[in-house]
């Protein structure tokens, strides 16, 4: 029970964390001139690879351990 309360409070951090990550990668989109190694392809790819697919891994483990109601008999 307190690893389960535990990795929630952590994924849930973690998905704040990676939001404002993404937000980071949009505006270097917007606003940085492309270089070798970090062309704003660069950028985009990862958003997709990394950053999204970790989020929908993150919101699906909360969605699967949500506390259930309890009813009182």
């Amino acid at each position: 029970m307190i690893d389960r309360k535990r990795m929630k409070k952590i994924r849930t951090k973690r998905t704040k964390a990676i939001k404002n990550q993404i937000e980071k990668h949009e505006e270097k989109i917007k606003t940085e001139k492309g270089r070798k190694d970090t062309t704003k392809a660069y950028w985009q790819k990862e958003i997709d690879e990394k950053f999204t697919r970790q989020l929908e891994k993150d919101y699906e483990y909360l969605k699967k351990n949500e506390p259930r109601n309890k009813k009182n008999s």
